[in-house]
């Protein structure tokens, strides 16, 4: 009887790794466009937060999520502010406090003269710490 060698153990870790961050990646892409923002420019702190709050929303959905649809993802959102505070509040504060972290971890390379601008690199590695 054999077992998994070595070498089959970290293969197969590392190749479930690049899955994940594939799909976190895709997702947060999605969250991105259903929020009007482009991977290629920097957004505010402010948008980011929507972006993290839409790619919470995406992940919980799952499979079942539209990728896609703006406008309706955009209603979403309003209706669990206004119906579903809780949940949402929960969601935001998740990724708020990834984003905090972030910063704080950074905080010695963050002009504070300077609003902060967000790279979708930037982003990827908030995702990727939740």
């Amino acid at each position: 009887v054999h077992g998994l060698s070595f070498m089959d153990v970290v293969l197969t870790t590392a190749t479930l790794e690049e899955l994940i961050l594939d799909e976190s990646t895709e997702l947060l892409s999605a969250a991105y466009v259903l929020n009007g923002h482009e991977r290629f420019g920097g957004i505010s702190r402010d948008s980011l937060q929507e972006v993290l709050l839409s790619y919470l929303i995406v992940f919980e959905f799952g499979s079942k999520a539209n990728l896609t649809d703006v406008a309706r993802h955009q209603s979403m959102k309003q209706k669990w502010k206004t119906t579903d505070m809780q949940s949402l509040l929960t969601l935001a504060e998740f990724g708020e406090d990834a984003l905090n972290t972030f910063n704080f971890l950074r905080h010695d390379t963050i002009n504070p003269f300077v609003p902060v601008v967000y790279s979708f690199q930037a982003a990827s590695q908030i995702v990727r710490s939740m």
